[in-house]
């Protein structure tokens, strides 16, 4: 019973004590330990409301006061949100998760450079600037600075002030996209545009030791404290700025350069030539040739086109045939070609000059001919058929140069004369291409009626196998007939079968697979037409 007694009592005094310290408090606390501090930080019969937190953390409550800071925006003067003791000596007593802060709250949000920071790199020691802060040997997240230079190097040596967004921002330090270059003395255009900044602004370009900056730069009332005149002293009485411009060395201010005060005036096509085209830069000393250059014959400067071939003729001079306007079209007239060994008629003078010169379409141009003839130009379309009869005269013996497919060829020396509806009969009506080939065949055409025209009796009138139309057919007309019934066939017509119709003798029938007249053989006998009539009794 004794026993029971002692662990009743013990019970209630261990509960006693659970119900004044839950825990233990954190080492940084553990100097309100004891019941004697609770009302340090605890209110009688209240919960922490924060108020006597603040007692201690006056860092946190100059914030509160100033209605900024992380603590003012998330909750003032409720500590116990986020703050937790009686852990345990080591326990954390921030109940933060780090993954899921919202800087923003804080009055600085991360953005650029500064969103892929560890929190530890930026909350360090070394960048606290408040010293109360910083002489605290507990870690802390506060103390920080929003300047820039708090973190980092000046590079400027606070000769540009402490504001650094007004040139860079937080993506990188460089380029400095914020900084406007057309606020200072000297606006960026052209090529300058592209420069990186520190080959202007170097340290050698400092003006003294007192303003070591590396903004400072060498004097620019003209261009030659940066650049060196490529020019010598040619042209030491003018400005860089009075040809140049600063979108490029090469590109020279336009109608600025009188070039008519030189010996080649600039007509033409040469007027819109850039000046580094004629004038070239010398690679060997690095400057530009401004010297006097050669201009007595185009090929001074431009490539012979035609490789010598008028250099007999016209003695190479270009402005022959061409002037500054553009080498096409070319001067050379259809009445100057008059005079040449080929003179250009009908068709030819509406061919362009490339079609005969430059067949090939290449660079080299051909204007002395081996042969004039029709087929140097011209592929043979009758496959040689003709060889022999066109000789000397070539293509001519038939066609004109007017239009090809007006032909003077005579029929009639052919072994083959077009009469009647053969001469109205458009010539690829007999003469076809050979096989798959494109070539007409003129030579070796059958001049027998069968191998144009049908046969469309049935082979009625064929000797050894071949029918001869022209013993009942014309060339006039297919129904031109000139058959002789009395001498043509053994049956004459006479008497009343004169006036009768050749179909009501000549019936149609199928012979062959198709629907042809009936010519021969035919019975001759008078019943093989007419009716028998039966006599009858009288």
């Amino acid at each position: 019973m004794r026993k029971i007694l002692l662990f009743v009592v013990a019970s209630h005094v261990s509960v006693a004590l659970a119900q004044f310290s839950p825990g233990d408090l954190t080492r940084a606390h553990e100097e309100f330990e004891g019941m004697s501090h609770c009302a340090d930080c605890h209110e009688v019969g209240k919960e922490i409301s924060g108020m006597k937190c603040l007692t201690c953390h006056t860092e946190i409550k100059k914030g509160l006061d100033l209605k900024r800071g992380y603590h003012f925006v998330v909750s003032a003067n409720n500590c116990v949100s986020c703050h937790k003791d009686h852990l345990g000596k080591d326990a954390r007593i921030t109940i933060v998760d780090r993954t899921r802060f919202d800087h923003t709250k804080t009055g600085f949000p991360l953005t650029g450079k500064h969103a892929a920071k560890a929190c530890d790199d930026c909350h360090t020691t070394k960048f606290i600037r408040n010293p109360e802060i910083a002489k605290k040997p507990r870690k802390t997240s506060l103390g920080l600075n929003a300047a820039c230079i708090s973190c980092h190097e000046d590079k400027h040596r606070g000769l540009l002030g402490t504001d650094c967004n007004s040139c860079h921002t937080t993506s990188a330090w460089k380029p400095a996209s914020n900084f406007d270059h057309s606020k200072t003395k000297f606006a960026l255009v052209g090529k300058h545009r592209d420069l990186a900044c520190n080959k202007c602004h170097t340290e050698s370009t400092v003006e003294s030791e007192s303003r070591r900056s590396i903004l400072g730069t060498k004097s620019f009332s003209d261009c030659t404290p940066c650049h060196k005149s490529a020019h010598t002293a040619k042209f030491a009485s003018q400005t860089c700025t009075s040809c140049h411009v600063p979108t490029g060395w090469r590109e020279v201010r336009e109608r600025q350069f009188n070039h008519d005060v030189t010996n080649f005036k600039l007509r033409g096509k040469h007027a819109a030539v850039k000046c580094q085209q004629c004038h070239k830069v010398d690679a060997a000393r690095g400057q530009t040739k401004l010297l006097k250059l050669p201009h007595d014959r185009c090929t001074d400067c431009h490539e012979d086109h035609h490789r010598g071939e008028f250099r007999e003729k016209y003695s190479n001079d270009c402005s022959k045939c061409h002037n500054e306007d553009g080498f096409h079209p070319s001067t050379f007239t259809l009445v100057r070609h008059e005079t040449s060994r080929f003179s250009l008629k009908g068709a030819h003078t509406a061919i362009p000059c490339g079609r005969c010169h430059n067949p090939s379409g290449n660079d080299r141009s051909l204007f002395h001919f081996s042969s004039l003839k029709c087929e140097s130009c011209h592929k043979d379309q009758h496959g040689g058929q003709f060889k022999i009869m066109m000789g000397e005269v070539g293509c001519a013996k038939c066609h004109s140069s007017g239009d090809w497919k007006s032909i003077t060829f005579d029929h009639s020396k052919t072994s083959f004369s077009l009469v009647g509806k053969h001469a109205s009969t458009s010539c690829s009506g007999c003469h076809k291409p050979v096989g798959k080939t494109s070539v007409i065949q003129y030579k070796g055409v059958a001049t027998n009626c069968a191998s144009c025209h049908e046969e469309p009796h049935a082979k009625q009138f064929a000797v050894l196998g071949t029918t001869n139309c022209t013993p009942c057919h014309t060339t006039i007309a297919w129904t031109s007939l000139v058959f002789d019934h009395e001498k043509q066939s053994a049956f004459a017509l006479t008497g009343a079968h004169k006036k009768v119709p050749c179909q009501a003798c000549h019936k149609q029938e199928r012979m062959g697979g198709k629907v042809v007249v009936r010519f021969k053989p035919l019975s001759t006998k008078c019943e093989s037409c007419h009716a028998k009539k039966e006599m009858k009794n009288g």
